[in-house]
């Protein structure tokens, strides 16, 4: 969850001028997702906000987690591969992978993470599933919906949801947690939360029996970045993405 005021004093904050804006801007983004959960009537305790760490250096995520901060999201696993390890003593830290996972990455994820946001084809999803079973594990994973049917984003389309949802409820070493959405860029991003809303509702309905043997009841909505996450919450988010609002603008890709 966001959580509440860093008890790391000013005192004790790192003496870099970037990791107390970190601070300042986490800080702020915290008070932002406090003030719209009290506007949907909702706890701040039921949202996770993730800071979505992509393309920052590991000293960003050291700062943010310095204020306080656990949950971070990484999009590319080469680079989440980097920051594992190179954050390997932080041990309390929650990795979210919410980007695109190619078959030949996954040995780097499975297993790594507390949850991955983004199975968005049915090769992948294969591929998670075979992963995770040789390893004895349960990953949680979140569907990728493609509700607008945009040709430049990943997701299962509406029409492919309930086969999606058949195989990840037969598939042995993954426990189904629930959606995930990107909306479109324009527009009101409104009335997409609410209709992956009323469809996790649905499938929970639907699959009700199911659900329980894989001891999950589709719990979580992961819908929300900067720009939007007070409109998902209104609908029923359970994780927003922030990135830009808590790190402030991406460095330049290394070569």
């Amino acid at each position: 969850p966001p959580g509440g005021p860093s008890s790391t004093s000013q005192a004790s904050m790192p003496a870099d001028p970037s990791a107390e804006s970190i601070a300042q801007r986490l800080a702020a983004v915290r008070a932002a997702v406090a003030q719209a959960c009290a506007k949907a009537d909702r706890s701040p305790s039921s949202v996770t906000l993730i800071a979505v760490s992509k393309h920052q250096p590991a000293a960003a995520i050291r700062a943010a987690y310095a204020a306080g901060h656990r949950d971070f999201g990484e999009s590319y696993a080469k680079e989440f591969r980097d920051k594992h390890a190179a954050l390997a003593d932080l041990p309390d830290i929650r990795w979210h992978f919410i980007g695109h996972l190619q078959r030949n990455k996954m040995k780097w994820i499975v297993g790594q993470v507390q949850l991955h946001h983004a199975v968005d084809d049915m090769i992948g999803l294969d591929e998670l599933t075979r992963r995770s079973y040789a390893l004895g594990i349960t990953q949680d994973v979140l569907l990728q919906v493609n509700l607008a049917n945009e040709p430049s984003k990943r997701g299962c389309t509406e029409a492919d949801l309930p086969v999606f949802a058949d195989v990840l409820l037969r598939s042995p070493g993954l426990r189904w947690r629930g959606l995930m959405i990107l909306p479109p860029n324009e527009g009101d991003p409104s009335p997409w939360f609410d209709r992956l809303a009323a469809w996790r509702e649905r499938l929970q309905q639907t699959h009700h029996r199911a659900l329980q043997a894989q001891k999950s009841s589709l719990d979580v909505l992961s819908m929300g970045m900067s720009g939007d996450f007070a409109a998902a919450i209104a609908a029923g988010a359970t994780h927003v993405r922030v990135g830009t609002a808590i790190f402030g603008p991406r460095p330049p890709k290394s070569a």
